[in-house]
């Protein structure tokens, strides 16, 4: 559900029945007519995201205006009620958005693709929040962030086109000039993504031609989204046309863009350009958060932050959450085998462990999620602006992925360890301390 985030639809067609469907969704929504100074009540609004329509040449001098001020470039924009000239789509591209649409996309895929810019607005809100943290301890985080331009030069891996079905897709790749490379097998190209030979991928384009290649794709699309390394790899899915099942399942499995062939060639080229420099934004965003993590801020295990960190940011999201109607998460995890394993193999064993924990918890969440280690065996996990839902569903991933991996010991024990992880998700409220959240999250531990 949309958690309480704000969107404001501007100069769009159709935009009461819009902000009902969103509404109904979760989201908070306001709309403005066309024919006003959209831009400046963009800016004032200060909204998640902003719908954008763009049916006449107004709607992209908004949006330029708005992508051109340094105050308000942080905010997401999409482009609605967009038509297929491609004269259109490149202006878009080239006006700075975020994300389009077409005039006849459907709510379920409008739903689907808000979650990323919901995302994007909440790493740029974090990025700005963390620097003021990180400033109480002595740490400068620069927040300038600009790759309106990345490198346009990169290769995408085309998965699931079989060889009879190659020419129905991949000229279109040809006439966009980006480089690519192709393998039938989602199993195949799952283990190409991650050989290091190959060299890297900006994004791969999945076909799913059948129901039994539906299957396979879904395997690559989530087992993608699950991998720590690869989860923010852009995906564009092309199903056949009537495959409904196939579009709901790909986004539901994280797709970023699902499309039914056939697909014109400068829309394939202005999305896949768009996701690659969305990509670039995020990491580039991803790399000043991260900056905020350092000696004094950090816990001795040195990959997550201190508690003292932890509770100074609490105060802050608190703050910044106050009155809007946002909900922001964290979840408890309390790891009884560090114990077992110091009553076994000694406190060094246990405390090589520990660091590895401390690892694998920083490692399997979003940047803008913060990690800090609350006691000597308990880690918490603070995620701003999430759904308790949400939040649910990050628990079960990352205690997923804990208890089916193996964790090695030091030299002297020569067998690997299974984790047993305890862990529960509650709500921050306002005025919550770290020990009064520690305290109602202990009392739901599973």
């Amino acid at each position: 559900m949309g958690s309480g985030a704000s969107i404001l639809i501007a100069g769009a067609s159709n935009a009461e029945v819009r902000s009902r469907m969103l509404e109904a969704a979760g989201y908070r929504c306001r709309a403005e007519p066309a024919g006003k100074r959209l831009a400046q009540a963009i800016i004032a609004a200060n909204p998640n995201v902003a719908l954008v329509g763009v049916a006449d040449p107004g709607g992209l001098d908004v949006i330029r205006e708005v992508k051109s001020d340094p105050a308000s470039r942080r905010i997401p924009l999409a482009a609605v009620d967009v038509s297929g000239d491609p004269a259109v789509l490149r202006a878009c591209y080239d006006a700075g958005v975020d994300d389009l649409f077409e005039d006849d996309a459907e709510d379920a895929e409008i739903l689907a693709r808000l979650v990323p810019l919901i995302r994007l607005s909440g790493m740029e809100a974090e990025l700005l929040r963390r620097a003021q943290t990180a400033a109480q301890f002595g740490i400068t985080v620069d927040t300038s962030v600009d790759v309106s331009k990345p490198d346009e030069a990169f290769r995408l891996l085309v998965v699931g086109v079989a060889r009879n079905a190659f020419e129905a897709i991949c000229p279109m790749l040809v006439k966009t000039g980006i480089s690519y490379f192709a393998e039938p097998d989602p199993y195949r190209a799952r283990s190409r993504l991650n050989d290091e030979a190959e060299g890297e991928f900006a994004g791969a384009l999945v076909y799913v031609g059948d129901d039994d290649m539906l299957e396979k794709c879904s395997f690559f699309i989530r087992s993608v989204r699950d991998d720590r390394r690869l989860f923010d790899l852009p995906l564009f899915v092309v199903t056949e046309p009537g495959g409904s099942n196939a579009v709901a399942e790909a986004y539901g499995q994280g797709a970023n863009v699902v499309a039914h062939m056939p697909v014109d060639c400068d829309f394939l080229e202005v999305h896949l350009k768009m996701l690659h420099r969305g990509r670039a934004i995020r990491r580039a965003i991803g790399r000043r958060i991260a900056s905020a993590l350092a000696p004094t801020s950090a816990d001795r295990l040195g990959s997550v932050y201190s508690s003292d960190f932890m509770q100074a940011h609490m105060k802050r999201l608190e703050a910044d959450m106050a009155g809007t109607g946002r909900q922001s998460a964290a979840i408890l995890f309390f790891v009884p085998t560090i114990g077992e394993t110091a009553a076994l193999y000694g406190a060094d064993n246990a405390a090589w462990l520990r660091r590895q924990v401390a690892d694998w918890l920083a490692g399997l969440v979003r940047v803008e999620d913060i990690v800090a280690r609350v006691g000597s065996d308990e880690f918490l996990m603070l995620l701003p602006e999430t759904s308790l839902d949400d939040a649910a569903r990050v628990r079960r991933r990352v205690v997923g992925v804990l208890h089916q991996s193996e964790f090695g010991l030091m030299d002297n024990v020569p067998l690997s360890i299974d984790l047993y992880v305890q862990s529960a998700c509650v709500t921050l409220k306002s005025a919550d301390t770290l020990e009064m959240l520690i305290e109602r999250a202990s009392g739901e531990l599973a």
